[in-house]
């Protein structure tokens, strides 16, 4: 009999223990409930992961402001005096083709012997900043920021890197290479100064533009014939 009441209980128990967890279990899967750690869920409330749609990403190139249409425009523009400039392009602030140009240069006057990596960057940082606060100086229309300058006199640096590349093969020290690097300089000072009087609207003082301009690119003619 004591056995018979210490099975009983111990049934008693057990079923109440399995029907508190259904109960609990029950009330966790059910709506409007409160789950087994004390979290409110609403009715129907599920967590989905959204798809993440690849096709609609842009280019990484893009994403880091590298347009290879305005980059070859822009070169255009430098091998042709002649084209007509595009205000857009223009607007563009790309620095991707001016490292490539200074590195190109770099890398031609290495062949040459002479590491002047330093000189590049050195008289590139200098004079894009005394051109960038004369052209603020002399603008009556509008204003230029410093990454447009560095981009406009570095895009134009162009000719002297085939100035550079040709002095791998034949050398410049003589009237031959002294005439070649002053019509070096003349096309990059030409060059620059079409793309800044477009940007700043500056025709009528495009004299006293060009002045500076060819001062700056005589320093990079002498490091390349020298």
């Amino acid at each position: 009999m004591y056995a018979g009441q210490v099975g009983g209980s111990y049934l008693h128990n057990r079923g109440s223990t399995s029907s508190g967890t259904a109960l609990g279990q029950h009330q966790y899967s059910g709506g409007g409930g409160v789950g087994r750690f004390g979290m409110g869920m609403n009715e129907g409330e599920r967590v989905v992961a959204s798809p993440v749609n690849f096709e609609n990403e842009p280019p990484l190139l893009e994403e880091l402001g590298v347009n290879f249409g305005h980059i070859t425009q822009k070169t255009l523009a430098v091998l042709i005096p002649t084209k007509t400039l595009d205000h857009q392009i223009m607007a563009d602030t790309d620095m991707a083709g001016p490292l490539c140009f200074c590195l190109l240069l770099g890398f031609c006057l290495l062949l040459t012997g002479k590491i002047h990596f330093g000189y590049i960057y050195g008289f590139g940082l200098i004079g894009c900043l005394g051109m960038y606060t004369i052209l603020n100086l002399m603008s009556e229309n509008a204003s230029i920021d410093f990454y447009r300058t560095m981009s406009i006199l570095g895009y134009c640096l162009l000719p002297l890197v085939s100035l550079a590349a040709l002095h791998i093969f034949i050398s410049l020290k003589g009237v031959f290479g002294f005439i070649l690097a002053a019509v070096t300089i003349l096309w990059c000072t030409i060059a620059a100064t079409r793309f800044i009087e477009a940007t700043l609207d500056m025709r009528h003082q495009r004299y006293l533009v060009a002045y500076p301009l060819m001062l700056f690119y005589s320093c990079f003619a002498l490091i390349t014939v020298f």
